[in-house]
C-alpha cells in the first residue's frame, strides 16, 4: 500500500477531524483533553458514539462539562473513562482510534500494550498525531503490522504537526527504509516531487521549510550516532539544490 501525503496550512484539529470517515460507528479518543474533535464529530453526525479516555480525571471533567454545555442532546452516546491507554478495553472492528497530542513513544507504548497480541481485535483505522519521536512510532506501527495509508503535515501557529493515518497491513506489506521511518513514507516522496518542480507553490515552500528542519534535527542527532549520521547524509543528498 502506498502512503498518500497532504500538506495543510491551518488548524491541526480540523486536519485530524477530516481523517475520520463519515460512517464512523464509535470513535475512541485516548488522551482526550477537552474532547473537541470527537464532540464536534458527534454533533455533526460523523461519529455515532464516543469513548473518551484519559489517564487523568481533570481532562475528562473538562470534556464532560463541554459536552453538557454544548451537546446535551447527545449525552447518552458519550462514554467517559479514566484509564491508562486502552488497558482492559476491547476494540471493535469498526472502531476508529484517535490519539493526538502525546509523545510518539507514549503512543507507541499504548499500541504495543493493546495490539502486541495479534488475536486482539483492531480498530478499522488509527489516526495518530505524535508531538515527538515520529521515527519510534512508525517503527512500532511497522512491527505491529499497521500500514500507513496517509500522512498529513500541518503548519499551525508557527509549528509543524505530523498526522499519521493507518490500517492493519495486508500480508506481505513491504518494509519501510530507515529514512522512510524517520521522514515518513508519504512525506519523503512528496519532498522529492516538489524538488523537481520548476514553478514552486506556497505548499512547496512550506514543505521545504519542514524538510530543512528535519535536516537540522538529523544533523544534531547524528553527532555521536553513526546511524543517524548516515540518515543525515542521505537526506542532505536528496535535498541538494533545494535552496531557492
Amino acid at each position: 500500500m502506498s502512503t498518500k501525503a497532504s500538506i495543510f496550512r491551518g488548524q491541526r484539529l480540523q486536519a485530524l477531524a477530516e481523517l475520520v470517515p463519515a460512517d464512523c460507528i464509535r470513535l475512541i479518543d485516548v488522551g482526550c483533553d477537552h474532547g473537541t474533535v470527537p464532540l464536534d464529530l458527534l454533533y455533526q453526525g460523523t461519529a455515532q458514539e464516543l469513548l473518551l479516555i484519559d489517564i487523568n480525571k481533570e481532562p475528562l471533567a473538562r470534556a464532560k462539562a463541554r459536552a453538557k454545555m454544548k451537546f446535551p442532546q447527545n449525552s447518552d452516546r458519550i462514554h467517559y473513562l479514566q484509564n491508562n491507554g486502552l488497558e482492559g478495553i476491547d476494540c471493535r472492528p469498526d472502531d476508529v482510534l484517535l490519539i493526538s497530542g502525546l509523545g510518539g513513544e507514549t503512543i507507541a507504548e499504548i499500541l504495543v500494550n493493546a495490539f502486541y497480541d495479534r488475536e486482539n481485535t483492531r480498530p478499522s483505522r488509527l489516526i495518530l498525531q505524535p508531538q515527538t519521536k515520529q521515527y519510534e512510532l512508525r517503527t512500532v506501527l511497522q512491527e505491529l503490522s499497521f500500514s500507513l495509508s496517509e500522512e498529513r503535515l500541518v503548519w499551525d501557529v508557527d509549528h509543524f504537526y505530523t498526522i499519521i493515518s493507518c490500517v492493519s497491513a495486508a500480508d506481505g506489506s513491504s518494509l519501510l527504509s530507515e529514512l522512510e521511518l524517520y521522514i515518513g513514507p508519504g512525506l519523503l516522496p512528496a519532498v522529492a516531487k516538489s524538488l523537481c518542480r520548476k514553478e514552486i507553490s506556497v505548499t512547496d515552500d512550506l514543505l521545504f521549510k519542514w524538510a530543512g528542519q528535519q535536516a537540522e534535527r538529523l544533523k544534531r542527532e547524528g553527532r555521536g550516532d553513526a546511524g543517524r549520521a548516515r540518515l543525515a547524509e542521505e537526506w542532505a543528498e536528496l535535498l541538494e539544490g533545494s535552496e531557492r
